[in-house]
């Protein structure tokens, strides 16, 4: 290799477009050298001599020169004079060169420096500093060189090496002693005041500022400069490592893999490494592709997700559990059984690294890591990679964050809130689309349907809810029409006016219309005659004076401030209705949510003048368990155990509620599977197929059931109704109702009946049962409590 190495790197800033002019110079070493001669230890005043004496045959290095072609002419003696800086024990260890590093110019290289750039993919050394920052850092050399500032900053230059061999980047920090340098002030050159140096540091950065301060080429230096690079790619990785796993998008964007990828080929010294990632969902036991795209993962380099058991074995799933890596040589005859081996013998890997991510104790994904190079990665592989392992698990949870945010967005989009027992299959459907989106592929949402479920239909209806509603209004309308014909009746005794008149007979008339009945669309009428006729009346009575001001005052306090009207009675009757929604409502969501520690099932309520439920449970609503007829069986006892409990419930709280409303209990029992299907239109589950809607038909239906051969209701207030279709789901009902009856729950009493037909649904029985009340509810509870964990089969 020559004497002199040139090098490339563009973001040096061209040389006229500095702040001196270089010259190389070696009169500071030969001035240390004559400083040497002096020293009264004969054998290093006896070398300098000899080098003096050998130099003193070239004038040409003494002076400043700028033909730097002198260097390889005369580089034996430039050798001889840097030789005590660069003794030949240090040639094969140490990365060592004199440098014009403005010029870009290294010579008298040692030999490990020789060998390194001899072993580079190319002559660039990529700094990592630009253009406008070495002019600045060349400034503050002036000024600390030659200004004496004495400013404590120096540029910290990194150099990036690629090996051609193994494609490996490797860092290095270069150290550039200055000893050998002189700095001389030009004619264009400014003087510069304490003034001036302090506006200049305290700008840093603005490199106008300091090319007016200090032109270009406005200092001559001169000399000559020893770098001496350090390896720190280790460290350099790691920090390479933190800056791109911070970035958004850290584990899916193919060009950031990349780096992370090369940062780690550089960390570990190991060529062509090959880095995936794998998150893990715990709830479904499911490994997933990162980003859903293909490619970001080794062993799931052709699959978007698979269950953990089609990839790894129980010990190894034990192992991640431990928190312990997972080494494997492919080819190694002692692993060839291993599952893995087949989906990574398909690769040109030789050596295969997976190491669990943790985050709050829990396993959420798996760092891959894989060599061409058998044996290449082990244990000690494990240990080097100790210090990036919380930067993977940050960027793992930071990423699966971010990716349940936008299908959180989807699910929102396409199905609003959905029941967590069934949540696993739309975040599947959302991730179809989420995947699509990221390759910009049109794609149509998937239909959810969960065929083979089993139903199950209750009910809890406020008795004679209409009626009393009408009594309500009917009352606070008749109040308030009275006391409006009180105010008409002062005026008609005070005022000749006819209008006077015909209000009072209409507001009379309409009295004793609603002392009768209370008439399809009579509130909608008397609403509107009492606002847009009465009330504008009144303001014009206000004048009449007399007792009329007080009592029209007296009428306005009757009425509700929000409505306009009187609302007592209806007032009465909306919060008592509301107090036995709510309490239903609360018990059944409370008792609901232990319920599905059972098993997973869905559920869903609706609320009007009572308390509607569906349930569903069947294998397809699951997915990571075995569903079996026990758990529906355990399901309608529960079922009815809990109708048992809301029915003391609202006994209870009844003395409280100003109207006296009484419910209604009714469970509808259906054998046979269905299938349901979530209706994106409507938002909300529906049954699917025309077979399966003759059961949404009975479900509206049942309510106002009557028993065959009379006119009497099927459902009353006390009794728990139950409605079958063949003697089969008796015989399992009755035996839950012997059980409940052993433990006082329910009466000794049993009821059948055959109903009538109802339009779509013929032949339906039914069985009554009445239901013990108990004042405490804490017997009922403690009781209901043990019941629960009796028929919890999990």
């Amino acid at each position: 290799m020559p004497y002199i190495h040139y090098y490339k790197n563009n973001s040096f800033p061209a040389e006229h477009d500095l702040p001196f002019q270089w010259h190389v110079n070696f009169k500071r070493l030969i001035n240390w050298w004559e400083g040497q001669a002096t020293l009264t230890d004969s054998f290093q005043s006896d070398r300098a001599k000899e080098v003096l004496q050998h130099i003193k045959k070239i004038p040409q290095l003494s002076k400043s020169f700028d033909d730097v072609s002198m260097i390889e002419k005369y580089h034996e003696e430039i050798n001889l004079l840097l030789s005590p800086f660069f003794p030949s024990l240090i040639t094969t260890e140490e990365l060592k060169a004199a440098s014009l590093p403005f010029k870009q110019m290294l010579f008298n290289l040692t030999n490990r420096f020789t060998n390194l750039l001899k072993g580079a993919q190319d002559e660039n050394l990529m700094s990592e500093i630009n253009a406008e920052l070495i002019y600045m850092f060349g400034c503050i050399t002036i000024l600390n060189g030659y200004y004496k500032a004495n400013i404590s900053i120096s540029p910290n230059l990194f150099f990036s090496i690629r090996n051609k061999k193994t494609s490996i980047v490797q860092k290095y920090r270069a150290f550039i002693n200055f000893d050998f340098t002189e700095i001389l002030p030009l004619k264009n050159a400014k003087p510069l005041t304490d003034k001036d140096i302090y506006e200049l540091t305290n700008n840093f950065g603005n490199a106008q500022l300091w090319k007016q301060k200090i032109p270009p080429e406005s200092f001559s230096f001169e000399g000559f400069t020893i770098m001496t690079l350090f390896d720190v790619t280790h460290d350099e990785s790691i920090s390479a490592l933190k800056f791109d796993l911070l970035k958004k998008d850290a584990l899916t964007s193919p060009d950031i893999v990349e780096q992370i990828q090369e940062s780690l080929s550089a960390m570990l010294n190991i060529p062509r490494l090959k880095t995936g990632f794998i998150s893990y969902n715990k709830e479904r036991e499911l490994l997933q592709s990162f980003g859903f795209s293909f490619g970001n993962s080794i062993l799931l380099s052709d699959k978007r997700d698979v269950k953990m058991d089609e990839i790894f074995s129980d010990n190894t799933k034990v192992s991640f559990k431990k928190n312990e890596p997972l080494v494997l040589q492919i080819g190694n005859k002692a692993v060839d059984e291993n599952i893995l081996i087949k989906t990574l013998s398909r690769t040109d890997l030789k050596s295969y690294l997976a190491v669990p991510l943790f985050y709050n104790d829990e396993l959420i994904g798996i760092l891959e890591v894989g060599s061409e190079l058998p044996n290449s990665l082990n244990t000690i592989t494990v240990y080097k990679l100790r210090e990036t392992l919380s930067l993977f698990t940050i960027a793992m949870k930071r990423s699966q964050d971010e990716t349940k945010d936008q299908i959180d967005a989807i699910i929102l989009q396409k199905f609003t809130a959905i029941h967590s027992s069934v949540a696993w299959r739309f975040v599947e459907a959302a991730e179809k689309v989420l995947e699509a989106r990221m390759r910009n592929n049109d794609y149509t949402m998937e239909e959810i349907i969960f065929p083979e479920v089993y139903p199950l239909y209750g009910e809890f209806d406020i008795k004679g809810s209409s009626l009393e509603r009408n009594r309500s209004i009917q009352h606070d309308l008749i109040e308030q029409l009275s006391l409006a014909k009180n105010i008409l009746n002062l005026a008609v005794n005070k005022s000749a006016i006819p209008l006077y008149r015909d209000l009072h007979y209409r507001v009379e008339n309409y009295i004793q219309q609603l002392q009768q009945k209370l008439s399809a669309g009579d509130e909608n009428v008397l609403e509107e005659f009492l606002k847009e006729e009465i009330s504008p009346a009144f303001k014009h009575l206000n004048g009449l004076g007399g007792d009329i001001p007080e009592a029209i005052e007296d009428y306005k306090k009757q009425l509700d401030p929000v409505l306009g009207m009187v609302y007592k009675k209806r007032k009465d009757y909306d919060q008592s209705v509301k107090i036995l929604n709510d309490h239903i409502s609360g018990y059944f969501d409370k008792a609901e949510l232990a319920a599905q520690n059972m098993f997973p099932h869905y559920f869903e309520r609706y609320q009007s003048d009572g308390v509607e439920h569906n349930l569903y449970i069947g294998q397809s609503m699951v997915n990571n368990k075995k569903f079996h007829q026990l758990y529906l069986q355990n399901l309608r006892l529960w079922q009815l155990i809990i109708t048992c409990e809301v029915e003391n419930e609202i006994y209870r709280i009844k003395p409280d509620i100003k109207s006296k409303l009484d419910i209604c209990s009714l469970i509808l029992v259906h054998s046979q599977p269905l299938a349901i299907r979530f209706r994106m239109e409507e938002k909300k589950f529906d049954v699917d197929g025309p077979f399966n809607a003759q059961y949404e038909i009975i479900k509206k239906r049942i309510g106002k059931a009557i028993v065959r051969e009379t006119n009497e209701r099927l459902t009353q207030p006390g009794k728990i109704a139950i409605i079958y279709f063949n003697d089969k789901e008796a015989k399992e009902y009755i035996n839950y109702i012997h059980y409940l009856q052993s433990i006082n729950y329910i009466s000794s009493e049993i009821e059948w009946f055959t109903l009538k037909d109802l339009q779509g649904a013929t032949g339906l029985k039914a069985l009554r049962i009445s239901v013990l009340y108990s004042k405490s509810r804490e017997t009922k509870e403690s009781k209901a409590v043990e019941l629960l964990k009796k028929i919890n089969l999990n």
